[in-house]
């Protein structure tokens, strides 16, 4: 494990620390990935958001506007934060683990949450184009719209909008700037093919 991301106390199930207040609002020590730094944020042990931004001190200065007062816990404590970790790690997380993860799938409405849903499916190191994940949603000629839908997506990383791209698997469209998009894609096929022995194609749609 990385001593960046190194955490300190036992595992705990979904939660945050039972001395928080404010509906239980806590948020985890910085996770450092392959680009940028994430920190997961839970009420009630319930995944709001991942914040994510370039620089550790980008972060703490987001995290310290939009969620003043947060307790502040190890990733270890709960499960997204673990995700986090192993994310930062090279390690393909689960589906199973993912999907047992309580996120507040109320922040999103219609569409967008039909578009997340479907995205949160897509696996570790394979990539979507918009047309096809518009298609999955039910909207086949979609495609700008599950654009903005996920454009908006609360839980980056975990919910996986980096690998949605365009027509061709022409790297289009992301909020952090192509070069965090590409990043984190060559750092998941990179791992996968060490992890299988040979490289794999990426694109599933």
């Amino acid at each position: 494990m990385s001593k960046k991301n190194r955490y300190r106390g036992p595992h705990r199930t979904d939660g945050c620390d039972p001395r928080g207040g404010r509906g239980n609002l806590c948020r985890t020590r910085p996770v450092f990935l392959p680009w940028g730094v994430a920190s997961a944020v839970l009420r009630d042990g319930v995944l709001q958001s991942v914040e994510w931004e370039r620089t550790r001190e980008e972060l703490e200065a987001a995290l310290s506007g939009k969620f003043p007062g947060a307790n502040v816990i190890d990733p270890g404590m709960c499960g997204a934060g673990r995700v986090l970790q192993a994310y930062s790690e090279g390690r393909p997380v689960a589906p199973e683990t993912l999907a047992a993860l309580r996120i507040a799938w109320d922040r999103v409405r219609g569409f967008q949450r039909t578009v997340l849903y479907e995205l949160a499916g897509i696996p570790y190191g394979k990539t979507i184009t918009y047309g096809a994940l518009a298609a999955r949603a039910g909207r086949g000629k979609a495609a700008r719209a599950v654009g903005a839908a996920v454009s908006r997506n609360p839980w980056p990383v975990i919910v996986p909008c980096h690998r949605v791209v365009g027509a061709g698997g022409k790297m289009v469209g992301f909020g952090k700037g192509i070069a965090a998009k590409r990043t984190l894609l060559a750092f998941e096929e990179k791992n996968l093919a060490a992890d299988m022995g040979c490289p794999r194609k990426r694109q599933i749609g």
